[in-house]
Order: structure tokens, then C-alpha cells, then sequence
């Protein structure tokens, strides 16, 4: 009797740790010692089935659940093995007959009696759901074709937003919005395409070191970079080496999706103030210096962050490379902005050229990266109280921008009601009236893209004037997250 490989014993301890832990998958995967164990090619498998598993759960269990006794309760590392081998049916095309086999090995390891309940349910979800979920996918492929054709000439946004939640494990309340948010044939691509692995990228440090030695020290470090179509901006073909190679420690380097790289370049004024709320880690404090330091200018920042751990890993991260003297990190609520100069720190006073407002947002752009949002996030919090929070946030960073200033406004998610909605019920409003919308492009970076560069960051412009990163990516090969970014300047 064969047992199962090692790559998926691995994935079921991780999703078993996952599970009792409440993490995130890729933060143990980080410090998996079992993970890093493993021969590359089963480090590989072990990593897209995890990622895999955890971003299809609710699907997985649906089609599971499908084939079990009515009110049967699974121990929860049965249900993992069977989860697991699930994917690998239905997501991987793993042959049949060996995917049941291993999935049966896995279940056994879980839980000894459970092999013949294994066996019935995979042999099953081979049979009747693998073609089924195999043929909402391919109509999804042509819906996502140029010219965006639904196989069927009956096809509805109903019917393909089933498709979308059945071929592409998506709640169904989250398909109809992908649906309506961003028209039949991107919704279909954006599905599709939150399936693929993410793609490792990183960007170069400029504030220490330029684009050439940035790309010299990866390529020591035997990561593979390939160069992307913005400034400094790399995908790394072997990036398993970047967590031993230091050069993220030293802020050298640093772990950006491309998405993320353009929003924050095209944010970057040309010099000045610049008031950026929702900082994190300060990943975009460092892009946007990066930018400016391109651009020749002097960028003065000062950084909300309402997490005081975020906060003052940030200072210390911008610190770190000799930033503390341009930017200053304060760890309160960006909704207190709207109050009186003296109520702030006295780096928050005043009126900023730019601020920039990265929102907090569901993150329903970046599902290949965070792959827990997909069935962690509520519809209620993702329709109503996020849209409510970033209005807020908007009208009270909005007070702190100059006349003739500009305001940029960022999500990471792919739904209207996060984007382009919050936009106009701000400019809706009293002190939105005050605003005017701008192209992304007018943007004082656009002057130092090379072709290429602003080529991309055309093909990411929408009609109505915003940008939408997933804009550029192609069908079957995700370039980027789904970033949203608008643009808007302080009327005189």
C-alpha cells in the first residue's frame, strides 16, 4: 500500500496548523521547516495546494458535502485530506485514478476507518463534479475571450456569475459583484485568474541603491529576476532564495506586487508635503520615495497608521535606510484628520500637496496573494461598512489637502461599491465639491516612464478615468494584483 507523497503529507500538516491557528497560510509557510525540507519540485506542489485549498474552501466543501450522508459531520483532518485531494481533481487535472488513490492514502493518514468513505467521495467528484466545474470554466474562458462571448447566447449575468462561484470557488454573493462591479467578460478573466499562482515580484530600492545594482545583487542571490515593464520592478523566477538572500532585512529590496509599484509611483507628487494614511509596514512609503528619488524632487512625508505595531515597524523600516529626517509615522485613527490643527501631532498639521489615501478595503483584488479573503470576507462588511469607513476617511484626509493640491484615493479591491461609487459619494459631498477629478497619467512619474512603461500603465486606465490594474493582465497569466486608484485635485 503506497503512501501518500510527501508534498501533500506537508500540505496537510500546514492547513491542519492553519486550521488550529488561525493563520495565514503564507506566514507559516514562511517559517515551515518541514516546507523547506522538501525536494523544489515537492516544495512547489505541497505550496499550490495549500494556497489552493485555502482559497477554494467553501467550494471544496460544497462539492464534499455534496456526496456525504445528510447532517454527516467530518473530523476537521479529514476534511482537510479531503479537501486536498478535492483540488487536486478538480483544479490541478491530475489523473484521476491517481489523485483518488493519494487522496485515499491522505484521508487514511487522518483518520484509519476513513479510507472506503474517501474512496466513494473522490470517485464521485471525479466522475460528476470534475467535468462539471471543467465546463462552467471553459464557458468562463470564453466569456473572458476578446470581444467577451458567452458560449450560449442565453447566458445572463445570473448564469455566468454561477459559473464564476461553481468553476472558480467563489461565494456566490462575491461573483454577482465581480459581475456587476466589472461587466461580464473582466469578471470572468479576474475569476479565472485569482486561480493562478501569484507572481513573485519585488521592486528596487532606489532610495539605496539604484535599478542596476538592485537588479546585480538579486541575480547573486540566484533569484532569477526578470525585469517587468516599470522602474525597477522584477519578477523573480526562483524566489524560494529571497527570505535567506537578507536583501529584504536590508530594505534593499522590497516585496511589492507590481500593482502596488504603479499605484504608488503614480501617487508621487513632485516634491513637497505629501500625507500618506493607511501606511502598513511602509512598504509604499518606500515606493514612493523610490519614485521621488526618479523624479529628483525632496518628498517630506508624514504617515498615519492606525495599528501602533505597523506603525512603528514602519518608522523603524524607513529609519533603516536614512529616512527618518523625510518621514515621520503616527500611529492614530486617519478619520481624526478632520479635527483642529492643534488636536494632531505636530507633523500632521497644516496642508499636505498630496495625500494619499491607501484605504483599508476587502481585498478582493489580491485573492492569489491573500488567498484567505476569499471566503473570510463578509458581504455586509465588504458592501456597506468598508464603503462607509472609506468615505469617512476620504472627507477627513480631503481637509488636509492645499488648493491646487491633489488627493489619491486607493483600494486593493476589485468592487464598485469600494471604488468608483465611494469616489462620487465623495464628490457628492460638501467638502468633495471642493474636487475635481484628474487622469491618473497627469501624474509628474509619467514623465520619467520609459515607453514601455506607460504603455502599461495605459492599458490599465478605465473609460470613466480611474485606474484598475487587472486592466493589464492577460488570460492565463495574472501580471499583477487588482489595485484601484483615482486620482483628484483642491480646486482654487
Amino acid at each position: 500500500m503506497a503512501r501518500a507523497t510527501a508534498a501533500r503529507r506537508a500540505a496537510l500538516r500546514l492547513l491542519g496548523e492553519c486550521r488550529r491557528r488561525s493563520a495565514r497560510a503564507r506566514d507559516l509557510m514562511r517559517a515551515s521547516e518541514g516546507l523547506d525540507a522538501l525536494e523544489p519540485r515537492d516544495r512547489s506542489l505541497a505550496t499550490r495546494l495549500v494556497l489552493g485549498v485555502t482559497r477554494c474552501s467553501g467550494g471544496l466543501d460544497g462539492v464534499i458535502d455534496g456526496h456525504l450522508r445528510r447532517g454527516m459531520r467530518l473530523e476537521p483532518r479529514l476534511r482537510d485530506a479531503l479537501r486536498v485531494a478535492a483540488f487536486e481533481l478538480l483544479f490541478l487535472s491530475a489523473p484521476a485514478q491517481a489523485a483518488v488513490s493519494q487522496g485515499v492514502e491522505l484521508a487514511r493518514e487522518a483518520s484509519p476507518r476513513a479510507a472506503g468513505l474517501a474512496n466513494a467521495v473522490l470517485r464521485r467528484i471525479a466522475e460528476e463534479d470534475r467535468p462539471r466545474l471543467a465546463e462552467a470554466r471553459d464557458r468562463l474562458h470564453a466569456a473572458a475571450a476578446p470581444g467577451g462571448r458567452p458560449v450560449d447566447e442565453g447566458s445572463t449575468p445570473d448564469s455566468l456569475a454561477g459559473d464564476i462561484s461553481l468553476g472558480c470557488c467563489l461565494p456566490g454573493w462575491l461573483s454577482r459583484e465581480l459581475v456587476s462591479s466589472l461587466g461580464a467578460s473582466r469578471a470572468a478573466a479576474v475569476a479565472l485568474g485569482s486561480l493562478e499562482p501569484s507572481t513573485p515580484c519585488v521592486a528596487g530600492n532606489l532610495v539605496v541603491q539604484g535599478e542596476g545594482p538592485s537588479r546585480l545583487a538579486l541575480e547573486a542571490a540566484g533569484l532569477a529576476p526578470e525585469p517587468l515593464p516599470w522602474p525597477a520592478a522584477f519578477r523573480l523566477g526562483r524566489p524560494s532564495a529571497l527570505a535567506g538572500s537578507g536583501l529584504v532585512r536590508t530594505s534593499d529590496v522590497l516585496p511589492a506586487d507590481l500593482a502596488a509599484q504603479v499605484v504608488a509611483w503614480l501617487a508621487c507628487p513632485r516634491g513637497g508635503r505629501l500625507l500618506e494614511v493607511g501606511q502598513g509596514r511602509g512598504t509604499k512609503s518606500l515606493l514612493l520615495q523610490s519614485a521621488a528619488r526618479a523624479l529628483d524632487v525632496d518628498l517630506r512625508m508624514a504617515c498615519v497608521e492606525s495599528d501602533p505595531h505597523k506603525s512603528a515597524s514602519s518608522a523603524r523600516r524607513l529609519g533603516s535606510v536614512g529616512l527618518a529626517g523625510r518621514a515621520s509615522c503616527h500611529a492614530l485613527d486617519g478619520r481624526t484628520l478632520s479635527g483642529a490643527d492643534e488636536s494632531l501631532p505636530e507633523g500632521l498639521r497644516g496642508e499636505f500637496r498630496l495625500a494619499f489615501l491607501d484605504a483599508p478595503c476587502s481585498g478582493s483584488g489580491t485573492l492569489r496573494r491573500h488567498p484567505e479573503v476569499a471566503w473570510s470576507l463578509g458581504e455586509e462588511a465588504a458592501l456597506r461598512e468598508l464603503p462607509k469607513l472609506q468615505l469617512e476617511l476620504l472627507g477627513a484626509v480631503a481637509r488636509r489637502v492645499e488648493v491646487g493640491g491633489c488627493l489619491v484615493y486607493s483600494t486593493c479591491s476589485e468592487l464598485r461599491q469600494e471604488d468608483e461609487d465611494v469616489v462620487a459619494a465623495f464628490l457628492a459631498s460638501d467638502v468633495g465639491r471642493e474636487f475635481s477629478l484628474a487622469g491618473p497619467l497627469d501624474a509628474p512619474a509619467t514623465g520619467v516612464l520609459a515607453p514601455e512603461q506607460l504603455a502599461l500603465a495605459r492599458s490599465m486606465l478605465t473609460p470613466e478615468g480611474f485606474l484598475r490594474t487587472s486592466r493589464a493582465n492577460r488570460l492565463g497569466s495574472p501580471l499583477c494584483d487588482g489595485h484601484f486608484m483615482a486620482r483628484l485635485c483642491r480646486l482654487g
